[in-house]
């Protein structure tokens, strides 16, 4: 009975097979015969680049865009505004310094905060659907 070789990727020490020999290391295996070396697809290294740079960007895009609304929404505040915040507490501002980053908020009658104008969210929910529904009775 013969012995089979077909686990072995390459012939055996002393014996003669028709494996291709395995390239030195160091050594780069040559091109097939005929053919020159190919360069990479999409410019190799550019393409990686490429799939690092495109999130970065669209990163800065989405940030730059919304600091840019939470300034408007500062800029537009005023005392007597009823207002959101990011925890989620609903009051009216009492004291607005437009030099101070704080604002006075009443979150219940006497009780007053002071808040970053930065964790304000917007306008109430409730106000703004109040308000609506009174520009729409004055039309009707």
């Amino acid at each position: 009975m013969a012995s089979s070789n077909w686990y072995q990727p390459n012939a055996a020490p002393g014996r003669a097979g028709n494996a291709p020999a395995a390239p030195v290391e160091g050594q780069s295996s040559p091109p097939p015969s005929g053919q020159e070396a190919q360069p990479a697809p999409f410019g190799g290294m550019g393409f990686s680049f490429l799939i690092l740079a495109l999130p970065l960007l669209l990163i800065f895009v989405m940030t730059r865009s919304q600091t840019k609304k939470q300034k408007q929404l500062e800029s537009n505040l005023k005392v007597g505004d009823r207002v959101f915040t990011q925890a989620g507490i609903l009051g009216k501002i009492t004291d607005l310094n437009p030099n101070s980053p704080r604002v006075k908020l009443e979150i219940a009658p006497g009780v007053n905060v002071q808040i970053l104008k930065s964790a304000i969210q917007g306008p109430d929910p409730g106000e703004v659907a109040a308000a609506d529904d009174k520009a729409k009775d004055k039309k009707s």
